[in-house]
């Protein structure tokens, strides 16, 4: 299933299809003559103020939001910060595959609600300082709870090994 947004810039128009549920921004954007369109306008051929106009930022948060099926993961980040308080340095042995596949969970479902940056919101969920949200969200990724992105680029989404770890939760 796909999302479609159709607008008008000037002369032409624009569709924008994003795969459902979209987690970012448009995998397909096709530009054509509007039927209305003056032909004079038209045989110019696009320029970079039509490209320009095209209000991506705006259609891509709409889409996000509109196509989004979580909610904020409010009894995960709960426990995650449980965790941390029952053992605020974890030493040498670090922290359960538990809590990284929590983190994993927490993370990519503000990744999916659209938000511009989801460390923030997870470490704010948590009661945590950003750069302990940060590391955590690296640390998953690293032990293979949260899949690859470009780099410093959000996004990501929980692996099959995130969800052994949560079981039945």
């Amino acid at each position: 299933m796909t999302v479609e947004r159709r607008i008008r810039v000037g002369a032409w128009e624009v569709t924008l299809r994003w795969p459902a549920p979209a987690t970012g921004g448009p995998t397909e954007m096709t530009i054509r003559p509007h039927p209305d369109a003056d032909l004079r306008l038209v045989s110019r051929g696009l320029t970079t103020g039509t490209l320009r106009a095209v209000p991506l930022p705006e259609l891509t948060s709409d889409v996000l939001h509109s196509t989004s099926t979580r909610t904020p993961p409010v009894a995960e980040a709960r426990e995650i910060r449980r965790m941390v308080e029952a053992a605020p340095r974890p030493g040498r042995k670090g922290r359960p595959d538990e809590f990284f596949a929590l983190v994993a969970a927490v993370y990519s479902a503000y990744v999916d609600l659209g938000h511009s940056n989801p460390v923030h919101m997870l470490a704010e969920a948590c009661g945590a300082p950003w750069r302990a949200a940060a590391n955590w969200v690296h640390l998953a990724r690293k032990k293979g709870f949260l899949s690859p992105t470009p780099e410093r680029r959000p996004g990501g989404a929980p692996t099959p090994k995130t969800t052994r770890a949560l079981g039945s939760r």
